[in-house]
């Protein structure tokens, strides 16, 4: 009886050692592979997605539930076979993403810029937008200018966004139009309580000031007198002063100061842009970007930031794009000759000749580690720092993102800076930038004419769309992205 005992207690001891190895073997993930009889290290997929209540399934088999495990804010399934693993992601009315991944042992496949667009999304009509040209939004505010061509007349709304109300006109010309150069554009005070309008009229180019809260309008070309403004842009922290280009030379100007005399800020400007408490700018003779504080004159000395010049064809125009000091992008208007300057953390800076011809325009990322850049059939991104989440890249590369037969119109960053959203005659389309397996882009919607302008807020996760004026019909819609959902549906 005593060894019988104590071949129970063996037993259970053997049991004990075998049931703890198993459970400690699961827990690092280690997998019993009954075919091949012996533990597989698995790895697993992590997702996060818009919106956050999906389905997923691996390989065509729906993931329950209880398999699903909140991680990093994402959604975590392991317990994976090293290899290729078909994933899908679903919600109700909304098109399915899926790609091909590739799982390693111990490793995490991170998807975690999932975007599902909704079936059948059909732009809602904005009443009282006959004849809209073009919209735009306030900074940080939900505002927005609305200019309409009507009678050969300009006029500009102001529409808020969150309730639709709009305002009465605050603004309007007759025998004129917004600006023909499509570089011009109404630009907003810093406080959302002024606009400058471009307008063209009878030939002539000409600036105007309107009030948001009040019925007052200034005309800017007054202001300065004999002088002709060009490229006006508010000062972000100084109230109702303006810089603008007279020829090659930058000037300042408090549009409320009884002084008539504007302030010359430099000579040998060929374009400026401001960032920050710094205005930078590319010099006319030389070809060399400077930058100088905002709030400086003509006796302040500026810096010098690149070390190589630019050839500057003395009739062409130019469009500088800043970040930062160490981040910015330059275009030949006329020819789309690109130039990116880039120093990364540790290396020497440079100015790279991206494009020899053809780039119509580019837009930073919100953390400058992306600059998006298009052509008029080619979709490009530039990567100004490495990126550390999956898919990694390196810094200064470019990937290009898509290509089409047709001409591409509005193309621009979503709000997760990992999509882009473009049109293609009166489709809106979106694509990812991750390439694993393939990129998904997707229709996001169609409309009965060709679209103008596409205008994301991202704010409200809504888009709004311009299309081609037809017999005075309203031509300004608006449709929501997706619904929001609580976290994860929990």
């Amino acid at each position: 009886m005593p060894h019988i005992r104590s071949f129970i207690f063996l037993i259970f001891i053997g049991l004990f050692f075998i049931t703890t190895s198993v459970v400690v073997f699961y827990v690092f993930g280690y997998r019993f592979n009954f075919d091949r009889g012996i533990f597989i290290y698995t790895g697993s997929i992590s997702i996060k997605s818009t919106p956050e209540t999906v389905a997923i399934r691996v390989d065509n088999e729906l993931i329950p539930e209880r398999r699903l495990s909140i991680l990093n804010n994402s959604i975590h399934i392991d317990g994976l076979t090293p290899g290729e693993h078909f994933v899908e992601v679903s919600a109700e009315g909304y098109v399915p993403w899926s790609k091909k991944a590739t799982v390693q042992s111990g490793i995490a496949t991170e998807f975690w810029n999932v975007f599902l667009v909704k079936k059948n999304n059909t732009p809602n009509i904005l009443p009282d937008t006959a004849s809209v040209e073009r919209i735009f939004q306030a900074p940080a505010s939900e505002w927005l200018a609305v200019a309409k061509q009507r009678d050969d007349a300009l006029f500009i709304d102001i529409i808020n966004a969150n309730d639709r109300t709009r305002d009465e006109h605050i603004f309007s010309l007759p025998n004129a139009t917004l600006a023909q150069n499509n570089e011009e554009n109404i630009e907003w005070s810093p406080d959302s309580k002024k606009i400058i309008i471009p307008v063209t009229q009878a030939d002539r180019q000409l600036y105007f000031i309107a009030e948001r809260e009040t019925p007052q309008t200034l005309l800017f070309n007054d202001v300065v007198n004999t002088q002709t403004p060009y490229t006006l842009r508010w000062h972000p922290l100084t109230k109702n002063t303006i810089f603008y280009q007279h020829t090659t030379e930058l000037y300042r100007r408090d549009t409320q100061a009884t002084d008539t005399t504007p302030l010359l800020i430099r000579k040998n400007v060929k374009t400026y842009d401001i960032s920050g408490k710094n205005i930078y700018y590319l010099n006319a003779e030389n070809g060399i970007i400077y930058k100088m504080p905002i709030n400086t004159n003509i006796t302040t000395e500026p810096t010098q930031i690149t070390l190589t010049a630019i050839p500057v064809h003395p009739e062409n125009t130019y469009a500088l794009v800043i970040y930062d000091d160490s981040r910015f992008s330059i275009r030949e208007k006329e020819t789309g000759k690109f130039w990116v300057y880039n120093k990364p953390p540790s290396l020497e800076p440079m100015l790279r000749t991206i494009a020899e011809r053809g780039v119509r325009g580019s837009q930073f990322s919100n953390d400058g580690k992306k600059l998006l850049f298009f052509t008029n059939d080619e979709i490009s991104v530039y990567f100004t720092r490495t990126w550390d989440v999956q898919p990694t890249r390196e810094n200064d590369t470019v990937v290009q993102i898509a290509r089409f037969s047709s001409p591409i119109h509005n193309v621009q960053w979503t709000e997760d800076y990992e999509h882009v959203l473009f049109s293609l005659d009166n489709i809106i389309k979106m694509i990812e930038l991750d390439n694993r397996d393939r990129r998904n882009i997707v229709d996001i919607a169609t409309v009965p004419t060709p679209i103008t302008q596409i205008l994301a807020y991202f704010a409200e996760n809504i888009l709004y769309i311009i299309t081609t004026p037809t017999n005075a019909r309203d031509n300004l819609s608006s449709l929501r992205l997706s619904e929001s959902s609580g976290f994860f549906g929990l």
